[in-house]
């Protein structure tokens, strides 16, 4: 679906060029060494009366930018003033000005009509406060105040700054999957904590569920689920105190389950929680944009990051479509409560939409503000496809906290490069306990840190290695991988989809067919299509000692191009659990052969190395 999107907005790529260019212009310098980038949202009317201000953070940063995006009719008029000095950049016919502001002088800029990051501001290091008030062509004038977070909200601060130190276990006595899980390496993880006993989410309601009562306290009933009203009253009533809330997935839409959970955002938002949305800029519709567009110009402690990839130039020359082709795939959703015990960290391969929750799309035809979905034209943006998928939840304490900590420096990365901050350093001194790690990969800024982890995983296993991913097609070095584990004698077991209907699913199913085709002779692949459903479940399991629960497909897309996170599990108990839901799915599957019809065409073109490195 990704690529097929990719290739119809092509046209963006103009965009993205003239946003690298203001990449590349020289700005004022701060402490530290990254690029601090964020989004604020305005509208013709302001945010509601008592909002809380905008936060823009100059963590270990030299530079720091906010870009103005418009939801608007007509112009906005922005006036301003800080008290330190501002470098405001604004695009005139093509072309970047960039003008320099000292502390306590005003200056203008005007957004056009739905502008999208044209106008950048960027606050000096010594700048802590701005003041903006925005006119438009339709409404009353409002002003709006940017603070720095550092100073604003120093809680917040010293989450985002939070530096853990991993004491690392000698390694003599480990055993290779233990030395693995121990092992420092580029990728960005949290040191190890405790596994506990986490609930696994297979039953999609039940995984909706645990995200609204995450948010309010109580689940919706049966009846109510059933009835699909996405304006029907909501219960706070029971609800949490939060004061920090992250959504991080593919996308978002404007459907049945995204408009009830914004609408459970926009409660705690009023209510001064701060919330973190993370999505991907190309696959976001204007009906899904407006939901959370709006959402953040009401709220400007509700803090949405677009992501498009902007790459350093001589990657953008080797494949300028990189641009929107690389998406933003961290699968996560977390709340920090004031009451630890009712914090909650949800994470695995779901995305949070209605074909993720249910098996058939609600009637939504009484809102034309939401997306209507038709499950009879696979090939629109609009077409529905239920999912069987999986999900962990981890509940209060200091592990919940220690994730939500580390989606911080993911939230805080570089700007030019994309690289999360550091987030752990290591010294000698630990114990082998077990638990867990979470894991962050960035591939092109981390230099492909997870394909190197699960190149040692797969070398590492002595007996079995069983995993269930829905997309099929190997890097090379995991390809050769496999092939050793194999000659080992190592015991692989393999359940995916086979039929996959979705936008380009025929270069996906096809992919998955040269997958079996390779590799059933020297594996047992089980195809697994749970009709009305489709496998969208990312479990890895090895030696039965230490699983993967991720967002991380077993293809190039996601060890080359998306952002992708995951947690590691050595605990004996949860590692036995996780492999009997990938056995619950296999039991329900067909064995593969060799035997597989492929379009000559279809493996014509994906034998060019180039189109299968996309995938």
């Amino acid at each position: 679906m990704r690529i097929f999107l990719a290739l119809v907005l092509a046209v963006g790529l103009a965009g993205c060029a003239r946003d690298a260019a203001r990449q590349n212009m020289a700005t004022q310098s701060g402490t530290g060494a990254r690029h601090a980038h964020a989004q604020l949202y305005l509208s013709a009317t302001g945010p509601e009366a008592g909002a809380r201000s905008f936060l823009f953070s100059g963590l270990d940063a030299a530079r720091s930018s906010i870009a103005l995006y418009s939801i608007a009719d007509g112009e906005l008029a922005i006036e301003g003033r800080c008290d330190g000095a501002l470098l405001l950049r604004q695009e005139t016919s093509n072309e970047i000005a960039a003008q320099r502001v000292a502390a306590g002088k005003s200056f203008a800029a005007t957004l056009g009509h739905r502008s999208r990051g044209d106008v950048w501001l960027e606050p000096a290091a010594e700048t802590s406060r701005c003041t903006l008030r925005v006119n438009s062509q339709r409404g009353a004038g409002y002003d709006i105040v940017l603070e720095r977070e550092e100073t604003a909200d120093p809680a917040l601060a010293a989450l985002d700054a939070r530096r853990d130190t991993c004491l690392l276990p000698d390694t003599a006595r480990l055993s290779p999957l233990e030395r693995v899980f121990y092992a420092p390496r580029d990728l960005s993880q949290s040191c190890v904590m405790p596994a506990g006993t986490p609930r696994f989410l297979g039953n999609a309601l039940e995984a909706f569920n645990a995200k609204v009562e995450a948010l309010t306290g109580a689940r919706l009933s049966q009846a109510a689920l059933d009835a699909g009203n996405p304006t029907a009253p909501i219960d706070f009533s029971r609800a949490p105190q939060l004061d920090y809330i992250w959504l991080s997935y593919l996308n978002l839409r404007a459907d049945y389950s995204g408009y009830m959970i914004s609408r459970m955002l926009a409660y705690h938002a009023a209510r001064g929680a701060v919330v973190r949305i993370a999505v991907t800029d190309v696959l976001m519709l204007p009906f899904d944009r407006a939901i959370y567009e709006e959402l953040a110009a009401r709220y400007p402690n509700v803090q949405l990051q677009l992501f498009r990839w902007e790459g350093e130039s001589a990657d953008a020359r080797e494949n300028p479509l990189h641009t929107i082709h690389r998406d933003q795939h961290i699968k996560v959703f977390a709340t920090l409560a004031r009451d630890p015990a009712r914090s909650r960290v949800i994470m695995g391969g779901r995305n949070l939409h209605d074909p993720f929750v249910f098996d058939a799309p609600r009637d939504l035809s009484a809102f034309p503000f939401l997306r209507s979905y038709k499950v009879d034209q696979q090939l629109t943006l609009s077409f529905f496809l239920a999912y069987e998928d999986f999900e962990i939840e981890l509940r209060g304490g200091a592990t919940v906290r220690s994730v939500v900590a580390h989606l911080a420096s993911y939230w805080n990365r570089d700007h030019a490069s994309q690289r999360p901050r550091t987030f752990s350093i290591n010294a000698p001194g630990g114990v082998a306990q077990g638990g867990m790690r979470h894991f962050i990969s960035v591939p092109y800024a981390d230099g492909r840190a997870q394909e190197a982890l699960f190149v040692e995983l797969i070398d590492a296993a002595q007996s079995s290695i069983v995993f269930t991913a829905p997309f099929l097609n190997l890097p090379t070095s995991l390809d050769a991988a496999l092939r050793r584990a194999a000659a080992r004698g190592v015991e692989v077991r393999i359940i995916a989809r086979v039929d996959i209907d979705e936008p380009a699913g025929a270069f996906s199913a096809a992919l998955n067919k040269l997958f079996f085709e390779d590799y059933a002779d020297l594996f047992t692949i089980i195809g697994y299509d749970p009709h009305p459903r489709t496998l969208h479940t990312k479990i890895y399991v090895f030696d039965r000692q230490l699983a993967v629960v991720t967002s991380t497909n077993l293809n190039q897309r996601s060890f080359l191009h998306d952002t992708e996170n995951g947690v590691m599990i050595i605990d004996p108990a949860t590692v036995a659990r996780l492999e009997s839901v990938i056995e619950a799915y296999a039991v329900r599957g067909i064995p593969m052969g060799t035997e597989i019809d492929i379009p000559f065409a279809m493996r014509a073109l994906l034998g060019i190395a180039g189109v299968r490195r996309l995938f």
